[in-house]
């Protein structure tokens, strides 16, 4: 477990201070894949590198495993960053070593048994898929290829927490699901706990069960994936959500809508789960007199479960229309109005 107690973080540059945190209460459950977001400046490395104290916390506590680790000894510290693995946006190999030592290295560190190093090493590099690389060097290797070896250097001390600094950031869209459900298996294989930052919501919405956004140094929204996707709070929250979701009307499609009148109004309508497969449009156009317009639509998974969008432009008398929004909610379904035409 990891948890964050008040951390804040300030920089002194020259006579300004530059609050990179400011207060941040967070609680990452043993086992889980958390991911932190954030624009840039957010304060999101920051925060990550409080965890293994690459950065101290100027204010505030953060405990692994309950233990404060700011007040640990220097040989305390130095044992519980070996149960502590991260890996880096920009891999952060040794391109004079072969691929084999570069995964070693924490091992020879901790001078640990050459016949183990041997076994161990092995056995990620299969572990990683990449058995057939060890005596390569970095520079031969493609980027997905050295993240891989970044992985199964952080797993090399077997630790029950890995850290992910932007960890996909620098790959092509194939090659990040291929090391996202690489981070997936480590997940459910070894159980480790993952703490993870980035900037692509994308990466939360494919690995994650929990999410946190920051904006200024501060948690601004919190909660499992489907409830921060499903009903997002905050306007930044809302950016992210709609960046992957897309479930904005472009502009082109807009100007197609009829020309303005009173009886017409645009509703956002979220299905979930059961209620994904429910044909409750069709039922209200045949139980109301109401015309409805699908503008946008698409069903994903949020977590294993199913979620529906619909933008959907309704015209009759204010009444109809208000005894149809009555029925869908019946249905257990969220509407809410996006705009309404004025005449």
């Amino acid at each position: 477990m990891i948890q964050f107690e008040g951390v804040a973080k300030t920089y002194q540059s020259g006579k300004q201070e530059i609050h990179a945190l400011n207060g941040i209460d967070l609680t990452v459950e043993t086992g889980e894949i958390y991911g932190v977001i954030g624009f840039s400046g957010a304060g999101k490395s920051s925060l990550i590198r409080t965890v293994n104290l690459l950065e101290r916390p100027s204010k505030g506590r953060v405990l692994i495993h309950g233990k404060d680790i700011s007040t640990l000894s220097s040989k305390e510290i130095r044992t519980i960053r070996k149960d502590i693995g991260m890996i880096f946006q920009h891999f952060n190999l040794l391109n004079s070593k072969t691929v084999f030592h570069n995964v070693a290295m924490p091992l020879l560190l901790a001078k640990t048994p050459k016949a183990d190093i041997e076994k161990q090493v092995k056995d990620l590099l299969d572990f990683v898929g990449l058995a057939d690389q060890a005596q390569k060097y970095p520079d031969q290797l493609s980027g997905g290829q050295k993240q891989r070896i970044g992985i199964a250097r952080a797993l090399a001390t077997n630790p029950s927490v890995l850290l992910c600094d932007e960890a996909t950031s620098a790959l092509d869209p194939q090659t990040t699901k291929s090391i996202l459900d690489l981070l997936k298996k480590i997940n459910k294989e070894y159980n480790i706990t993952i703490l993870l930052i980035t900037h692509e919501m994308g990466v939360i919405r494919e690995i994650c069960n929990k999410v946190a956004v920051l904006e200024e140094g501060k948690v601004i929204e919190q909660g499992t994936v489907f409830e921060v996707f499903s009903n997002p709070q905050q306007a930044t929250t809302k950016r992210f959500v709609r960046s992957v979701m897309n479930d904005e009307l472009p502009e082109s499609l807009l100007a197609q809508i009829h020309e303005p009148h009173s009886d017409h109004t645009i509703f956002r309508l979220q299905f979930t789960g059961n209620s994904v497969g429910t044909p409750v449009m069709s039922r209200v156009s045949r139980n109301f007199n109401v015309d409805l317009n699908v503008l946008f639509g698409n069903i994903t998974e949020l977590q294993g479960v199913p979620y529906g969008n619909l933008i959907v432009e309704f015209s009759g008398e204010l009444k109809e229309i208000e005894r149809a929004i009555t029925s869908i909610r019946d249905n257990n379904i969220h509407i809410e109005e996006v705009t309404h035409y004025v005449s």
